[in-house]
């Protein structure tokens, strides 16, 4: 794939650079480039997403780089870990070491060396929480660990609960309320049924055993549905 080693020269980047921000290893790339190795549909997707281009454009060797506007540079891929529904337990064996899907962010400023997720959101119980996270809507989160950060009133954090011995996982997206020795993990729903989750405010205690808050939502997305032509009358 000569073209892919003309575009990465041409943004100036190192094979350690791409090999990084698209989630593989600097040999894999190397190998892309001198043809010793096919890429995957998945990596050919990442790998033209991170050089402005088409992966037509890096299979067919395209004469001339189309310069891309500014706001699409710098990209960097974050996995696609799956699904947060409220009240639904999945088991284990759904979050398997399978390649996942990514999407696309540029750089979180405030927290650039924290790895990075997104989910997407199913169910109603943030749908009045600001912003908004309606169904079918997706949240990019970082690591809440990697972020130094205590708990603080607002924050819209990914709790994780477990049961059965850690066999079944429950993923949701909760804001943060502080009150005296407790924190409540709380929806921001239309719907009344949803309820806070209340334990006390110490990660040591028994009560935080089954939970673990595993990431801080820096960023909410909704794609736009499709629509049906209306046919002509």
């Amino acid at each position: 794939m000569p073209e892919l080693k003309r575009r990465r020269k041409a943004l100036k980047l190192s094979l350690d650079t791409v090999a990084q921000r698209v989630g593989l290893s600097t040999s894999q790339v190397q190998r892309f480039e001198t043809g010793e190795r096919e890429p995957k549909k998945s990596d050919l997707e990442r790998l033209a997403a991170l050089l402005e281009c088409r992966v037509e454009d890096l299979l067919q060797g395209a004469s001339e780089a189309r310069p891309a506007p500014a706001p699409l540079r710098n990209l960097l891929p974050i996995p696609l870990a799956g699904r947060t529904a409220a009240g639904v337990y999945r088991e284990v064996v759904e979050f398997n070491d399978a390649e996942p899907d990514y999407v696309f962010e540029p750089e979180d400023e405030d927290f650039p060396k924290a790895r990075r997720f997104a989910l997407e959101v199913e169910g109603d119980s943030m749908n009045q929480a600001d912003p908004p996270i309606p169904d079918g809507a997706r949240v990019v989160c970082v690591d809440f660990g990697e972020t130094g950060q205590p708990f603080q009133d607002g924050m819209i954090v990914v709790l994780q609960r477990t049961r059965e011995g850690g066999h079944l996982i429950e993923w949701s997206v909760k804001e943060i309320e502080l009150h005296d020795d407790e924190v409540w993990f709380c929806p921001r729903s239309s719907n009344k049924r949803h309820k806070p989750i209340k334990v006390v405010n110490n990660p040591s205690s028994d009560e935080w055993n089954t939970l673990e808050v595993i990431g801080l939502v820096r960023d909410v997305s909704m794609r736009v549905r499709a629509f049906k032509q209306r046919r002509p009358v």
